[in-house]
């Protein structure tokens, strides 16, 4: 541990800089690290709030929430990616619907 008190004022003064920059990196890696998140869920028709709920904080997901919904709609673009239609609309089918498309032409 650093012995602040043997430091100079010019030395501490560099430290707090140092200090408040590291803190600025790693709270922007957080942020990043949310937003990557935040979109991972968004794209399966789902929140972020509602993934780590579902989990219960215990960083894994119930067997009884994966055994899976019926997939009814799927992604013209990307077939791998299908919704439940149920929870919030993927970002696929928003765009798809924002472009005058419908969920009847998405259906299974």
């Amino acid at each position: 541990m650093i012995d602040l008190e043997s430091l100079s004022l010019p030395e501490l003064r560099t430290l707090r800089a140092q200090v408040e920059q590291a803190i600025r990196r790693k709270g922007s890696a957080t942020q990043r690290l949310i937003k990557r998140m935040q979109k991972m869920a968004d794209d399966q028709g789902i929140s972020l709030n509602e993934l780590i709920s579902i989990a219960g904080g215990t960083g894994s997901i119930p067997a009884a929430s994966r055994s899976g919904a019926t997939i009814k709609y799927r992604n013209p673009v990307n077939p791998s990616q299908g919704w439940t239609g149920h929870g919030r609309k993927p970002g696929w089918v928003a765009e798809y619907l924002a472009n005058g498309g419908t969920l009847d032409k998405l259906a299974v």
